[in-house]
């Protein structure tokens, strides 16, 4: 279905090796190293020193991204633990055995590796990030063909096509949160975290598609700001005119061409609203289609997926 092989510049990347329809599940992978809430860089480094030698060696062959700020920190993290893990080694030994000594270097090798290749995985999943073997070859684009999400009852981070992908075309995913931002701020976020400048069909301003994209994200943006003002003012209080500003962020997603857990989840939030208008007729119509967008980029197999479900069969009633 895939090989991933050289994508130009980005190194390494992931192409589809025949035509893959919109809602396929191309990739379902258990963590090669995580964290979870409340672990630090320590654990990390910790992880690692767990992995097989195949396994290690197919985490350090991943890429990494490192600032001279981000060197500074993680010297002072790989610094502290060694004296730490030292110091216990040293005292609080029991029996025989030679000591594993930690190796400062290769802990910074690790933190740069694990910050520039791991995805946030939510609050409520199991692991807060984690890295995959081959999910993490996966580039990422301002208008992704796929998206991820994890299955905490399977305990895989499972990544689904979110459109048609045709058959040599590279799969992509969004790292960033998608929240509409306009491209300056999204490209320093990319170089400040990745160290790359997207060069996606959003980011090439060249394109008159990117500039017409550009134009409706900082209009929308010129907007919500204006409701939010009015809320915060309280000329703005019924939940007509939130309902106005979820559909305003449906319409730059879908001329985006975007789709996902970030859209299905508006059109679930309008359904909630039109509900509460008792406009039952509209409000399963944004429910369905949040439904069937959810039924791509989780399989029905996830329990966001049958959450949906259970809001739109509730809505059937009314009907």
């Amino acid at each position: 279905m895939y090989e991933i092989k050289t994508a130009g510049l980005k190194g390494l990347g992931v192409f589809a090796k025949a035509f893959i329809p919109r809602g396929t599940r191309i990739f379902s992978e258990s963590p090669l190293l995580a964290i979870r809430a409340g672990q630090n860089a320590g654990d990390i480094y910790s992880g690692s020193r767990l992995l097989s030698v195949e396994d290690k060696n197919r985490f350090l062959r991943l890429s990494s991204h490192v600032t001279k700020e981000l060197s500074i920190l993680r010297w002072s993290q790989a610094a502290w633990y060694t004296l730490k893990h030292t110091l216990i080694s040293i005292f609080g030994r029991k029996g025989e055995g030679e000591v594993a000594w930690p190796n400062p270097k290769e802990h910074v090798m690790v933190l740069s590796i694990f910050r520039n290749n791991a995805f946030n995985l939510g609050k409520s999943s199991e692991y807060q990030q984690a890295v995959f073997p081959r999910i993490s070859r996966i580039n990422h684009s301002c208008v992704p063909n796929a998206q991820g999400n994890f299955h905490d009852v399977l305990g895989k981070f499972n990544i689904h096509a979110t459109r048609d992908i045709e058959r040599g075309e590279e799969l992509t995913l969004n790292y960033l949160q998608e929240l509409g931002a306009g491209r300056e701020k999204r490209q320093e976020r990319l170089l400040g975290g990745y160290g790359f400048a997207c060069e996606c069909p959003a980011c090439d301003l060249k394109l008159e598609t990117a500039r017409d994209g550009e134009r409706r994200r900082v209009k929308m943006h010129e907007e919500l700001a204006t409701y939010v003002e009015g809320m915060a003012s309280g000329a703005v209080q019924n939940s007509e005119a939130e309902l106005e500003a979820v559909r305003r962020f449906i319409r730059l997603l879908e001329g985006e061409k975007i789709a996902g857990r970030e859209l299905s989840t508006l059109y679930l939030e309008a359904a909630k609203l039109n509900q509460s208008y008792a406009k039952y007729e509209e409000a399963l119509r944004c429910a369905e289609r949040g439904l069937a967008i959810d039924e791509d980029c989780l399989g029905t197999d996830h329990p966001l997926y049958q959450d949906s479900l259970k809001a739109v069969n509730s809505l059937k009633k009314h009907q």
